[in-house]
């Protein structure tokens, strides 16, 4: 069986960032153990915002902007971000990377917990994709709570959904709180597949992307009575 780490890091040797910034972003995340999306999962991303033509997109987990920043270079000067993230220390990195790449009118950070109700990302919706890369035992309720923000016909894309492929081998994670933390991972992907209102592919590119399309209520009903 192909190792999934390996295919992994074949498949991101690959994949360049844009300019020497995002590359130092790289280097630093990895040096002080900083999560970021893997290079193909991200590269697919800025595909994605450029086939659909989105300009209006949600973040929900900031960390250093990385994402944030790869996903306004793809949507264009048009585009408009909003980006979540409650760790003081992160949105400090963040919008020092922002103001290096000269993106500040674009990219706005949302200070705050995804897990609460935000007025701030009431006010910016709907938005045409909507990233969900934050605290993967709340991935359900972050779901839940930011689908109704979603346009119809807009996307959802939730990050790390095969969790280093633990979610294949469940019995084989020792830890309890691991093992916890990859059963909620699991449950979320069942939740996923179930969603009658959602169309949803699961993709083995980086750590496992989940990219999931609003349906229109027609749609959902038809799903709903089959």
């Amino acid at each position: 069986m192909t190792d999934f780490e390996k295919l992994s890091g074949y498949a991101a040797a690959f994949t360049t960032p844009e300019n020497d910034l995002l590359r130092e972003m790289e280097a630093k995340a990895h040096e002080i153990y900083i999560p970021i999306m893997h290079p193909p999962a991200i590269a697919l991303l800025q595909q994605l915002i450029q086939w659909t033509k989105a300009r209006r997109i949600l973040e929900l987990g900031t960390a250093i902007g990385y994402s944030a920043i790869r996903m306004r270079l793809a949507a264009g000067a048009g585009a408009k971000i909003f980006s979540v993230e409650r760790d003081p220390e992160m949105i400090s990195e963040a919008r020092k990377n922002i103001c290096k790449m000269g993106f500040d009118p674009s990219i706005q950070i949302i200070e705050g917990d995804a897990t609460e109700d935000l007025q701030d990302v009431r006010e910016a919706a709907p938005f045409d994709l909507i990233l969900v890369d934050a605290a993967k035992a709340q991935y359900e309720h972050l779901f839940l709570e930011y689908s109704c923000y979603l346009k119809t016909g807009g996307i959802m894309v939730t990050d790390n959904v095969f969790f280093h492929g633990l979610v294949c081998d469940i019995e084989g994670v020792k830890k309890k709180q691991l093992r916890r933390l990859v059963e909620k991972v699991d449950d979320f992907n069942r939740f996923l597949s179930k969603r009658t209102d959602f169309e949803t592919v699961f993709l083995t590119v980086g750590d496992g992307l989940a990219i999931s399309t609003k349906k229109r209520d027609s749609e959902s009903m038809e799903g709903s009575a089959q």
